[in-house]
């Protein structure tokens, strides 16, 4: 089943790629080809004499749709009930795209820094701004710190969406619900989620420290990315960590850090919720 929800959910994100392109980037950008080549069966056939910017209105219909491939693939191979698992995948699904807005939000932040990317950099910003635009609606602070109301904004939509479904799903068999544990559960869930995210950025340290030394082209798009994703990171430790000789230790003692970041925080919200 994993692989199924691996490669639904990378397609989802195209998805929602194309969504935040314009006409001339799905067909003269180097990614935007790509997202093109993978989407155009479904919007060349379904809306192909709809104008782009309209056609983009229908993408959460499409992204539904998967959504409930992806509980039919549970059903499956599981061997559970329909609704559990349409429930299942709509829990796994709203949990990505808070992870995955959370990630855009932050490389979105990144525009117009040190950091920035010049190909993806701009598209995340796309995607997250959404968000952001909410957030200052609701409370209007100057700069990057809006970004930090926005990712909470995200987790608290992801904390009632999914609670909606789980209250849904117990009420359907077992016709009563308890609000304070479904919503720690999401809450609880959730959080595993975005502390999963320090595993993440330990193999991309990983990547980085291993092509730094083949002296990797620096205008590739990928290492572009990935040293926009592990700068923000790997800068203060190298100021603060002096090298040994030619030997810049500081990628290590980063990864040491965040692993047990990452199993301290797991193991510490296991005990609180």
């Amino acid at each position: 089943m994993g692989f199924f929800s691996i490669i639904i959910k990378s397609y989802i994100v195209v998805l929602i790629l194309r969504n935040v392109m314009t006409r001339q980037e799905l067909y003269l950008n180097p990614l935007g080809k790509i997202v093109a080549s993978l989407t155009e069966p479904i919007y060349g056939t379904l809306f192909k004499s709809m104008p782009h910017e309209k056609s983009k209105k229908y993408t959460v219909f499409i992204i539904a749709f998967f959504t409930l491939l992806l509980g039919m693939v549970y059903w499956t191979l599981s061997g559970q009930t329909l609704l559990g698992s349409i429930v299942d995948a709509v829990d796994d699904v709203v949990r990505f795209l808070m992870v995955f807005y959370i990630i855009s939000i932050f490389l979105g932040s990144l525009l117009n820094t040190a950091y920035q990317t010049s190909i993806y950099t701009t598209f995340f910003y796309r995607i997250g701004l959404f968000w952001v635009k909410i957030a200052r609606n609701i409370i209007n602070i100057p700069n990057n710190w809006i970004t930090v109301v926005a990712v909470f904004l995200v987790f608290s939509v992801y904390v009632i969406v999914d609670s909606v479904f789980q209250v849904i799903f117990s009420l359907t068999f077992y016709g009563n619900f308890n609000l304070l544990g479904t919503l720690v559960f999401s809450v609880k869930y959730g959080l595993f989620s975005l502390i999963d995210l320090l595993g993440i950025l330990t193999w991309l340290i990983i990547i980085r420290a291993l092509i730094s030394w083949v002296s990797p082209d620096p205008y590739n798009p990928l290492v572009q990315l990935i040293v926009a994703l592990t700068e923000p990171v790997m800068g203060p430790f190298r100021r603060l960590i002096p090298t040994i000789g030619i030997v810049d230790i500081s990628p290590i003692i980063a990864i040491f850090i965040i692993e047990f970041l990452r199993v301290f925080l797991k193991r510490l919200i296991g005990l609180l919720l």
